[in-house]
């Protein structure tokens, strides 16, 4: 087996591919709160124009897929992608931002262009990232290892960002309110957007996927029906969105049930970043569990998550310790499955090219944004129309008592079903690391096989 190594300075490029997400938490964070109380428009209106957007984004992200796969270029398959959508996101993350001097409808199509542009871009960066993996090294344990590095910059990135960003906003609205978010999104986009330039120079394709007797660029329609085909990825898919629909409202309406349910807005900076010291340390840790089945790995996490869970549930937040404590746990369970599950992912890719002969990871990994947006979408929906129909007030100063109780129903309540049911799912998912191996050794054989029948075709010829 192929046990290549991945350069240490690669591998430090992935931990600052992590400031390509800077721009997409900002808005994962403030979307919601943004667009009702700084645009003036009702929850359930922005929930419908979120999912709405999510939907058609989630749309481009297997054609950018099927594109990086079909992607040579001198500077790699993924390079040129990472770049423009780096460019893009900061760009249009800072226009989101901004409050337009229209009427209400003007304002709600100013949002919906350029929340749809933001994400196309980002999907652009992020998935040449998430591509580059594969591409780094075939070794199983340095994927692992790469993945880890990459998600330990993405949560420097965020805890550096959850810790500023409040301060930021306040700094900048002293002068002018309107003006804060764009400001901030410019200082933090962009330092991130300047990491991300860092990782283009110092990173390197160093693996073919595809061996010299394979197709250089497999047809659309066949690639498409090997990914419909493989059972275990369309199993992956489900689990994946159901953590993610449910994250999102937890992470969605953590603003607003601080603001109105906790009544402790000077928490933010505490507990916005906490999620991700949590899983900024799954990630340090996911080194030293390389060794360890990966699938077991992932319901270990899902395990955490659910006790962190149903610590701050049951407890109802009687104290700030149980806040920090469950949402501590929270993040290193979602550490660790964000971690190990790009791995499996791509071990679903050698599943499916055991079975059909098609290596499809750039529209595989593409899967991971689509689920991602089409999850934060329909998250950030229901919580709007959850809090609509709980009778939240756009731009109000106080809420009722009432608000305050949706708001902590809405930020724990799906959130706690998301691990049992991904766990039960997780049952069926049957490609374990014994059964990695041997797939894996025998696409190896059947690669050199079909390498070395290829050779004395051409010798005859």
């Amino acid at each position: 087996m192929n046990e290549q190594k991945v350069p240490l300075i690669q591998k430090i490029g992935f931990t600052l591919s992590g400031g390509s997400t800077v721009v997409f938490n900002l808005i994962t964070m403030f979307a919601l709160v943004f667009f009702t109380d700084l645009m003036g428009l009702s929850p359930a209106v922005v929930g419908t124009m979120l999912l709405v957007s999510k939907v058609i984004d989630a749309f481009f992200d297997p054609a950018l897929g099927t594109m990086i796969d079909r992607t040579e270029t001198r500077f790699g398959k993924t390079k040129p992608w990472i770049f423009g959508g780096a460019v893009g996101t900061l760009v249009l993350g800072i226009l989101v931002f901004v409050v337009p001097g229209f009427g209400g409808t003007g304002k709600l199509v100013w949002s919906f262009v350029m929340y749809n542009g933001v994400n196309i871009a980002f999907s652009a960066c992020v998935l040449g990232v998430f591509a580059m993996i594969p591409l780094a090294t075939k070794s199983q344990l340095e994927r692992v290892s790469v993945s880890a590095f990459q998600y330990v910059g993405q949560y420097v990135f965020a805890i550096a960002t959850t810790v500023a960003v409040m301060p930021l906003i306040t700094y900048f609205s002293q002068s002018a309110p309107t003006s804060a978010y764009w400001k901030m999104t410019l200082v933090l986009g962009g330092t991130g957007f300047v990491a991300t330039m860092i990782f283009i120079f110092v990173s390197k394709e160093n693996v073919r996927i595809q061996a010299s007797h394979e197709k250089t660029k497999v047809p659309v329609k066949e690639s498409w029906a090997a990914i419909l085909k493989n059972k275990y990825f369309i199993l992956l898919s489900a689990v994946f969105m159901v953590i993610l629909v449910t994250m999102s409202m937890h992470q969605s309406s953590l603003a607003q049930y601080l603001i109105y349910g906790l009544k402790m807005p000077e928490l933010a900076s505490v507990l916005m970043p906490l999620i991700y010291v949590g899983s900024f340390l799954a990630a340090i840790l996911a080194k030293s569990f390389a060794r360890f089945d990966k699938l077991r790995v992932v319901k270990f996490a899902l395990v955490g998550m659910l006790l962190g869970i149903v610590l701050r549930f049951f407890t109802g937040d009687a104290s700030l310790p149980i806040v920090i404590g469950g949402e501590f746990l929270i993040g290193l369970g979602s550490g660790f499955f964000s971690v190990y599950f790009p791995p499996l992912l791509m071990d679903t890719v050698e599943y499916g090219y055991s079975r059909f002969k098609v290596r499809n990871f750039g529209l595989v990994m593409s899967a991971m944004t689509v689920f991602q947006k089409i999850g934060q979408g329909v998250g950030v929906a229901f919580t709007g129309y959850w809090l609509e129909f709980g009778g939240y007030v756009s731009g109000a100063a106080e809420q009722s008592e009432a608000v305050a109780k949706t708001l902590f129903n809405v930020h724990l309540l799906p959130f706690m079903a998301a691990p049992l049911l991904a766990l039960a799912l997780m049952h069926f998912y049957k490609l374990d690391m014994k059964t990695m191996e041997a797939i894996l050794a025998q696409n190896e054989k059947d690669e050199k096989d079909a390498s070395e029948t290829a050779d004395k075709t051409d010798g005859t010829v």
